[in-house]
């Protein structure tokens, strides 16, 4: 009842009510604001307290067709000129149309922290009654720090991001992160990169996902370039933006940058697509998809130059024709002082064991430099019988001073079937089961003498993912710490489980036991000295030198 402090819930006090007002009002913050606004039934406290609260998070799930008409009272119903961050999720098509984006603009000017816009409905129909969000419209000044717009349910002829026309003053000075996804922006204004470099000289993160430069005559998408030049800028993440003529950055501060799946559209075929990155600061590097025609790194000077430490994102493909895997090789060249590797080797449906007995990866460059390096191997359910050893142990040869070791065996073992019969076993009874394991008569797998076995005398630390203890798995084992592999160096092994096994499947029981069977291996086949292994039940078997 309102007024009553002391509320008839489990006999205890209204303890919320106590709460000093900041950290009222911060817990609200949490809320819808529809739901804010209902909490004033609970007592006099939280009247009005809604309209104080940190963060306006204004969504239309519940009020449907009354969110534009909610919407506008909160913006007249807070309580002062200022929102710290601002919120707003539109699914309903119906809450769609210019008078929505006016209120957005509006609502906008008022944040001076983030800033937060996601629309998910697409918009058809509304178009087709002349009623779509025809554009999101961003003010000539906005005094946010942090700005992200999500349009992923609208399509792209609707609803184009419109940047503040040149001409007229225009400030965005507090800026430091942008986050665009799905985004067309409008056709005939200032190029994006101009706008940032310009009127966004402090940003410092910025993110494209799926943005699109607007529509060609034939309502395709336009090519567009994006050129940057943003000194502060330390954090750059390009995603699926497929339509890019050119990428050029320049920044004395860039230090991650992240360009993923572009440069792949038909539109670009017969095209000089360029990408040129000034950035001698650069250590975090991920690329996926295609190189453009023409890839530099250059300092500020002029002179190529990358100091990059963590490359990642390079593909590896098989059977290893060079051309398949030509822009891992590339980037690895260009980046000789990485020490930090992340790298995925893919098998494609069609391969056969002697193909992977060739050893498909001569062609990978030598790697002194690098010290720590992730290997994620990827295959499909045809291939959980073929060796992928050689492949590993190729790779592994370019890379002598490694340090921490990671293999990831998920993609290869998620099609196998979790039961005894995926390992070799027979019958259901669980005590068979383990003592079929704990045999080291009766060998699944037969240890091989690998004529490349590296010695890898830096190495120190070798984990293992998505381990499931099939013969194919216990090989790459006895190739990093078998027989006969020296690791004098080693402290620490850790082998974790695919997640099926992790987490058990259709709440079968042989689960545990296939997890103490694959401990009980790995401990018979692999008695380290200097060291001893302990099994964390469903978590991670390990070893540590004592």
């Amino acid at each position: 009842m309102p007024g009553n402090r002391a509320v008839a819930v489990g006999g205890g006090a209204d303890r919320l009510s106590d709460l000093p007002d900041g950290i009222l009002e911060l817990v609200l913050s949490f809320l819808p604001a529809a739901d804010a606004v209902r909490t004033a039934v609970l007592s006099r406290r939280f009247r009005g307290a809604w309209a104080h609260a940190p963060a306006l998070n204004l969504s239309d799930v519940l009020l449907q067709g009354r969110f534009l008409g909610f919407a506008r009272e909160a913006l007249a119903r807070y309580g002062a000129p200022d929102i710290p961050a601002l919120h707003v999720t539109i699914g309903c098509e119906c809450n769609l149309g210019p008078a929505t984006a006016a209120w957005l603009r509006d609502a906008m000017e008022r944040a001076t922290g983030s800033v937060s816009v996601s629309v998910t409905a697409r918009g058809e129909a509304v178009t087709a009654r002349g009623g779509a969000l025809d554009c999101l419209i961003l003010p000539r000044c906005l005094r946010a720090k942090s700005i992200a717009l999500i349009l992923s349910g609208v399509g792209f002829k609707h609803c184009p991001l419109v940047l503040p026309e040149p001409g007229a003053p225009t400030w965005f000075g507090g800026l430091t992160e942008l986050s665009l996804s799905r985004v067309r922006l409008q056709e005939r204004v200032r190029p994006l990169g101009v706008f940032l470099s310009s009127c966004c000289t402090q940003l410092r993160k910025l993110r494209l996902s799926k943005v699109t430069g607007g529509l060609a005559p034939d309502e395709g998408l336009t090519l567009w370039p994006l050129v940057l030049h943003l000194d502060l800028l330390e954090e750059l993440e390009v995603d699926r933006v497929e339509t890019f003529t050119k990428l050029q950055v320049a920044s004395s501060n860039l230090r991650t940058l992240g360009v993923l799946s572009c440069f792949r559209s038909l539109s670009q075929c017969g095209m000089d697509t360029v990408v040129e990155i000034s950035a001698p600061r650069l250590e975090v590097f991920s690329w996926s998809g295609a190189l453009p025609k023409h890839l530099s790194f250059l300092n500020l000077n002029g002179s190529h130059c990358i100091r990059c430490l963590r490359l990642s994102g390079l593909s590896f493909y098989l059977p290893g024709k060079q051309i398949r895997s030509a822009s891992a090789v590339r980037l690895l060249e260009m980046c000789p002082r990485a020490d930090h590797l992340i790298v995925s080797i893919d098998i494609p449906e069609s391969t056969s064991p002697p193909m992977l007995n060739r050893e498909e990866l001569k062609h990978v460059p030598h790697l002194p430099n690098v010290r720590v390096l992730s290997l994620e191997m990827f295959a499909v359910l045809q291939l959980t019988g073929c060796p992928i050893t050689p492949i590993i142990s190729s790779f592994l040869r370019g890379c002598p001073n490694l340090t921490r070791l990671h293999i990831d065996l998920s993609k290869l073992n998620i099609f196998s079937r979790l039961n005894a019969e995926c390992f070799g076993v027979r019958g259901n009874d669980e005590t068979e089961m383990k003592k079929t394991w704990q045999s080291t008569d009766h060998r699944m797998w037969k240890r091989k003498t690998w004529r490349d076995q590296q010695q890898l005398i830096s190495l120190r630390e070798i984990r293992l993912s998505g381990f499931m203890g099939t013969d194919r798995d216990m090989e790459i084992a006895d190739l990093l710490f078998g027989v006969g592999a020296s690791r004098p160096a080693l402290e620490r092994i850790s082998i974790s489980l695919v997640p099926q096994l992790t987490q058990g499947v259709d709440g079968s029981s042989a689960c545990g036991v296939l997890w103490y069977a694959i401990g009980a291996k790995m401990k018979t086949e692999f008695p380290l000295v200097g060291g001893c292994w302990e099994t964390f039940p469903r978590k991670e078997l390990t070893w540590t030198r004592t």
